[in-house]
């Protein structure tokens, strides 16, 4: 199991083995994960209105989409990582959370004082030892009719070394995310799975291979296979995949 760690961030390791700081590997990432980010985002275009917030922002991967919005509100329990947002944005409409972490109840505040009708917290629930009061601390602080969009990483039995090197404490499936919302004053409007070779490429990097870093090339070889994956998961939604997407709406 990985540290204990609330909203927690990998320490990265470079391709040749040596370690990198954990504000390198996100400074790294975003700048290779571009065409990835925006495909995460294109799984909730329809629900995203005015006032975002979004939990465990990291460097503010999203926030270049959303300039045409009355707020962006990112949430980052990280102090390394909040202060390296707050030099890289500085727009109007783009705020840091004083409360970063969102188990906290002064977050739910936060949130309501906002007005945010639309939550992000993507690939974030993992990392959150009580998982159950994130995600409720969220639909609390959300506005009536407002969406909490969620993504998260997909099946237990694919938890391998590059989980361990996230600090993931758990991969979920569809059945998990369902008992986790069953109590909660929601209801679902789009749970599937993503990614399907991503999904496959996890298992035999994290599990077969048991890899312990995330090379350029990972990223390098997402970015190539990726318009073909989009475009063929746009009409058929596979019964696997490295993720799970899930819309909620609080009544």
């Amino acid at each position: 199991m990985p540290q204990e760690i609330e909203g927690g961030h990998p320490v990265g390791v470079m391709g040749d083995g040596t370690m990198e700081s954990h504000l390198d590997f996100y400074r790294r990432w975003g700048r290779l994960a571009k065409p990835y980010f925006k495909w995460q985002l294109q799984q909730f275009s329809d629900y995203i209105g005015g006032r975002i917030a979004d939990v465990g922002c990291g460097l503010g991967n999203f926030v270049e989409y959303f300039g045409d919005k009355e707020l962006y509100l990112g949430f980052e329990p990280d102090e390394e990582l909040a202060r390296e947002f707050s030099s890289l944005h500085r727009g109007e409409n783009v705020k840091l959370a004083a409360h970063g972490d969102i188990c906290t109840d002064k977050a739910v505040e936060e949130l309501k004082a906002g007005g945010i009708d639309t939550i992000l917290c993507v690939n974030v629930l993992e990392h959150i030892k009580d998982d159950s009061r994130a995600l409720s601390h969220m639909v609390n602080g959300v506005s009536r009719n407002g969406h909490l969009c969620i993504i998260v990483p997909a099946f237990a039995c694919i938890y391998g070394s590059l989980d361990r090197l996230d600090g993931h404490y758990r991969r979920y499936s569809k059945k998990d995310l369902a008992r986790l919302v069953q109590n909660l004053n929601v209801e679902v409007r789009k749970c599937h799975y993503m990614n399907f070779l991503g999904g496959l490429a996890w298992f035999i990097k994290g599990r077969v291979i048991q890899e312990k870093d995330h090379g350029d090339e990972n990223y390098r070889i997402t970015n190539l296979l990726l318009p073909g994956i989009s475009l063929a998961e746009r009409y058929v939604k596979p019964p696997f995949g490295l993720s799970v997407v899930m819309v909620l709406r609080k009544k």
